[in-house]
């Protein structure tokens, strides 16, 4: 059967692109139900950082194609000023030109990328998130194989291990109520994405998925991972997550080096 033409231009824009943010997130904004889980993403210019700014009064700017939280910067409005938070550094500026100028040394040049900031759930203080892999099981079919939250370092921005950033369960970060609510949410969302992402990579067989959740417990998409790191199951303990996330890979002629 011969494919339209649109589909064939946006398998040869994407092939080879997986470490690209923006092209990976808008590989998911035709899907409608993904849409509306997905922060808004730009590249990151004057005109639309000062534009996002403005609009949500937090964003995050990220480096293209980066990894691991480097180079994660979050801006924030508050009055006149302007709030530049880096690592563990948070510095003020009196003028968007003058904060716009600090953020061009810190990116050297690089592409960065901008996304709107997520008022996410806090734990004793702390930002965190969930890592949420879907794997194809033994019987062709995708699943949710693991579940666990990465804890920022108090006064962080970023929950990744490399940035001083923790494990905890799902129990841990959430009540029973939390719990009933959200987890469905997640793995729904989880699962329509990975279908999604097989459109435009048939091959795929399992990705994570950072999702950050809301007030109201609406679970945003802050990026996917096309070759997930699952050593946060090991360090957390999960032995049942890890048995499961083995033994799937295994079948499709994935190994991993899970010890800690």
């Amino acid at each position: 059967m011969k494919q339209p033409r649109a589909m064939i231009s946006a398998k040869r824009k994407t092939k080879g692109r997986r470490s690209n943010k923006l092209i990976k997130t808008s590989i998911l904004l035709g899907n409608e139900f993904i849409r509306a889980h997905i922060p808004s993403t730009s590249y990151m210019t004057r005109a639309s950082l000062m534009r996002m700014v403005n609009k949500y009064g937090m964003v995050y700017v990220k480096p293209r194609n980066g990894s691991m939280g480097r180079g994660v910067i979050r801006i924030k409005k508050q009055g006149l000023r302007y709030s530049c938070h880096t690592g563990a550094k948070v510095k003020s500026y009196k003028s968007f030109d003058e904060l716009y100028s600090a953020i061009l040394k810190k990116t050297k040049g690089e592409s960065y990328i901008v996304q709107k900031g997520i008022h996410s759930l806090r734990y004793h203080g702390k930002i965190y998130d969930f890592r949420v892999v879907v794997q194809r099981s033994p019987n062709g079919r995708f699943e949710v194989t693991g579940i666990a939250g990465r804890i920022s370092k108090r006064g962080r921005v970023v929950s990744n291990g490399a940035g001083g950033g923790s494990v905890g369960s799902v129990d841990s970060l959430l009540t029973p109520y939390q719990r009933n609510v959200a987890l469905p949410r997640m793995k729904t969302l989880s699962l329509a994405v990975m279908h999604e992402v097989r459109k435009h990579w048939p091959s795929l067989n399992e990705i994570g998925l950072d999702i950050a959740l809301d007030y109201n417990l609406k679970p945003w998409i802050i990026e996917y991972n096309t070759n997930p790191d699952h050593l946060m199951f090991v360090v957390l303990r999960d032995r049942q997550a890890v048995a499961r996330i083995i033994h799937y890979g295994a079948r499709y002629g994935k190994r991993y080096r899970l010890f800690h």
